[in-house]
Formats: C-alpha cells, structure tokens, sequence
C-alpha cells in the first residue's frame, strides 16, 4: 500500500482540529437467514483487525489519532453508510478493490457508488490495485 498515496489523501484532513481516522473493516454476510451478531464471526473479526493494525500503528506513529472498527453488516456499502451515520463522520476514504466491466457494471451499483449516493458526508475513494502497485 502507498503510504505517500494515503498521506496525500489525508491531507485533506490538515484543517481540521486534531480529527480521528477510523479504519473500518465490514464483513459481509450477505444470507437474510445469516445471524448479524458478531460473536458468529469472531474468526473474520480477528484477521480484519490485524489487517487494520499495520496502517493503523503507521498513521499514529505519523501523529494522527486513528481507531479501528470491524463491523457486520449485509453488504459492504450498507455497514460504512451506517457507521457514517451513527457516529456522525465529516468525510470517508474508500480504497476501491477494482472496477466492474462489461454487462456486470450496468446491473450492479458498485460499494463506493451506493455509499456516495447514501451518506451524509463528503467520500473520497482510490482504487486499491493502484495503492498496491505503488507499494
């Protein structure tokens, strides 16, 4: 991951008063028949947290407060707009797995689409394959 990349990306953050970065991690469970309590997922849960701690150890080691938060929710976009709106988030970042081509594209809104149109404050995205390219 391109840390220059995620610097530049948070510098927009710069006015903002001593801001928190919470990195979230959703997983998916996509079955209506699927519990959405967490205790099920617990496996998922720990290797999405220690996926968080690398560029979570990184920003704090950079000066910024930053938090971790894994969440379970039915598809990706729902879980993020949630969050944005229960603890009230100025701006989210999305690092954006890849673009959908062909016929799949005009059927299914992809996660960063479906959050832009739904959330109540500003998002920034960046396609992930570029960030690893660059690493």
């Amino acid at each position: 991951m391109s840390k220059e990349l995620i610097t530049n990306a948070l510098h927009v953050l710069s006015s903002f008063r001593n801001p928190i970065i919470v990195l979230l991690h959703v997983i998916e469970v996509p079955s209506r028949t699927g519990t959405l309590e967490p205790e099920a997922y617990q496996n998922e849960i720990k290797r999405a947290e220690m996926k968080l701690t690398e560029l979570s150890k990184w920003l704090s080691d950079q000066g910024i407060r930053v938090r971790s938060k894994v969440a379970v929710a039915r598809n990706a976009a729902e879980g993020v707009v949630s969050e944005t709106e229960s603890d009230g988030y100025m701006f989210v970042f999305l690092m954006k797995r890849r673009i959908k081509k062909g016929w799949k594209r005009l059927f299914r809104r992809s996660v960063s689409e479906r959050v832009v149109r739904s959330a109540n404050c500003l998002v920034m995205t960046a396609p992930l394959e570029h960030l690893k390219r660059e690493s």
